[in-house]
This record gives structure tokens, C-alpha cells and sequence, in this order.
């Protein structure tokens, strides 16, 4: 698998990565109203004092940055539509426009640092990582600001098109006909990227949510991981991707965390019990895998399977619809 989060990751799979799980991951709307909310409470405090803490912290400027950057494209946007001839199509271009940034986005040493930014589990106490983002960025360089700057615009123009190319961009006035767009998607061979697809394992792993009783079933998911999608072998990767997961609404109330360290703690297990979890799967049963273990392994794949399979149907329906409609 490549974790986007991983230093040791080269950017060409990285970026294909990014590529094909743009929709879900250029969806900061949630960073907006959150760091919208902060600045509200800043500006409440005198004129003199903000001022002065704009300039001497980091996060501040960053807040201010981020909120300043938000929407910035969208007359960009707005020009590329007004330009179109004829025979182009908006979805499309947009679509196109979309690769070609996150070509950019991935090439920066910031977007490294981004894809630690997450919502986290807990809607009530949002996570803090935009701040540990915030704290090392360069402000006392005209050239560190620069960058923030244009890694910012990257991102929020992503993230616009990525909003009207998933219909979630409801509140700006702008339709966009997805008709060829979804059907050029639906025929597209993505570059592989030797990773799950990411729907389709929250899902397996929503529905057997029952089984996951301890933390330690995370080694479960590790090893299907490695074993069905030729990932790397690397725990701390693993668990960042685990907790990236955790953060989706429909594992918002899921019973087990997967803190850095549970890998490790369930190879270990109570007098290495769990060294079994090195081994191929097909082996747990004659190397005394616990039984728990091997039932969830079981109805993970038994449920990815019939994920893979609906899925398969839906975009031959949807293609099916299309050509009906002349496409």
C-alpha cells in the first residue's frame, strides 16, 4: 500500500495515489468552519492585542492564511467555464485541470506534512493536527510564506473542483453536467497504486464492527492489507492509514482505536502468542492463530467480496443508463 502520509514514499506513487482517492481526500470543508470558528474568537479580543499575536504566532497566521485562501479559485473556475467552445466539456476539463494541480500539490515538501492534517475520531474535541501543521511553518522567510501561500491555493482549488465534480459544491450556484465525465470515469484503468479501495474497506470494516472486541484486530486488517494488496510491511505506516480510516463517518463511532504501537503489541501478544500474525494467514490455524483472528479474516474478505462484486454491478448500471441516454 502507499500511504500518502510516508516521507519514504517516491512522488510518482504518491501522486497517483492522490489521484485516485481525490474525491475523498480533498474534502476539507470541516478544516474551514473549524478554523473559521477560531478567527471569530480571535477577533473578538482588542484590535492592538490580535494584531500582535498575528505577528508573533504561527497558528494565527496560518488560521488567517487558510481562511484567506478559502474559495480563491472559484472565479478561476468560473472564467474556465465562460471559455469553453462548444464541443468541450466542463466535467471533463475540470477533471484534467484537477490531475495537473495535484502533480504540483504532491511536489511540495508541505503536502507531506498535510496529509498528517485529519478531523479525528471525535467530532465533539476535533483533532489538533492542523495546529502541529501550523507550528512549523517558515513565516520569518518572505520565501517560506510563498509557498504556504501557492500550497494553499493548490489546495483550495482541489478541493472546489473536487466538491463540483462530487456534487457536494451546493451553496455557490454552479452546475456542472457530470454525464461524460462519469462515464469517461467508469472506463478509466487507474495506475495501480497497490492499495485497498478505500470504500470498500471502510465498509468491511463497518459491517464487522462486531468482531472487532480489542485494538489488536487491527493486525487482522494488516494482514489482509499485505496479503490481498501487495502492501509495504511497515506497522507506523499502517497504523497512520489505520487512523486516516477511523476519521470516516461511518467508522465515527467504531469501538477500537489503532494507536501507534498496536501492531507491534498484537505480533507480541501475552508470551508471544501473536507471532502467529507474522505468518501467511492460510497458516494461522496449525501455528495456533487465535481463533477471533481467523473468524474476522474470514468475514473481512467474505465481505470485501461481495463489496467488490456490488460495486462491479453499479458501474455496469450506470454505464447501462448512460448509453441509454446517448452517451
Amino acid at each position: 500500500m502507499t500511504y500518502t502520509s510516508g516521507s519514504s514514499v517516491d512522488l510518482q506513487r504518491r501522486t497517483d495515489t492522490l489521484k485516485a482517492r481525490a474525491d475523498s481526500v480533498f474534502d476539507y470543508e470541516w478544516l474551514f468552519q473549524l478554523l473559521w470558528d477560531e478567527f471569530r474568537n480571535d477577533v473578538k479580543q482588542p484590535l492592538n492585542t490580535f494584531c500582535d499575536s498575528l505577528r508573533h504566532q504561527c497558528e494565527k497566521r496560518f488560521v488567517w492564511a487558510f481562511i484567506e485562501s478559502h474559495r480563491s479559485s472559484l472565479k478561476e473556475i468560473l472564467d474556465m467555464r465562460n471559455g469553453l467552445f462548444e464541443d468541450e466539456d466542463f466535467g471533463i476539463m475540470l477533471f484534467e485541470e484537477r490531475e495537473r494541480l495535484i502533480e504540483e500539490f504532491s511536489s511540495m515538501h508541505l503536502s507531506l506534512r498535510w496529509a498528517h492534517v485529519n478531523r479525528g475520531m471525535n467530532k465533539k474535541k476535533p483533532s489538533d493536527s492542523w495546529r502541529t501543521f501550523a507550528a512549523n511553518l517558515d513565516f520569518n522567510r518572505p520565501e517560506g510564506e510563498q509557498q504556504l501561500r501557492r500550497f494553499l491555493y493548490l489546495l483550495d482549488k482541489i478541493c472546489l473542483i473536487t466538491s463540483l465534480l462530487t456534487d457536494r459544491a451546493t451553496d455557490i450556484g454552479l452546475e456542472v453536467n457530470l454525464v461524460k465525465y462519469k462515464r469517461a470515469r467508469l472506463q478509466l484503468k487507474p495506475r495501480p497504486v497497490n492499495e485497498p479501495p478505500r470504500d470498500i474497506l471502510v465498509k468491511a470494516i463497518s459491517q464487522c464492527r462486531d468482531l472487532f472486541t480489542r485494538q489488536t484486530a487491527w493486525a487482522v486488517v494488516y494482514s489482509l492489507c499485505r496479503e490481498d494488496y501487495s502492501v509495504e510491511d511497515n506497522k507506523s505506516q499502517f497504523e497512520r492509514y489505520a487512523q486516516e480510516l477511523l476519521s470516516d463517518p461511518e467508522l465515527s463511532d467504531f469501538p477500537q482505536g489503532c494507536p501507534n504501537g498496536t501492531i507491534q503489541s498484537a505480533e507480541t501478544g501475552k508470551n508471544g502468542s501473536g507471532r502467529f500474525f507474522r505468518q501467511p494467514s492460510s497458516t494461522w490455524t496449525i501455528n495456533n492463530g487465535y481463533e477471533w483472528a481467523i473468524n474476522l479474516m474470514a468475514k473481512l474478505r467474505q465481505a470485501i467480496n461481495v463489496l467488490e462484486i456490488e460495486k462491479r454491478a453499479n458501474e455496469q448500471k450506470e454505464i447501462y443508463k448512460l448509453s441509454q441516454k446517448g452517451f
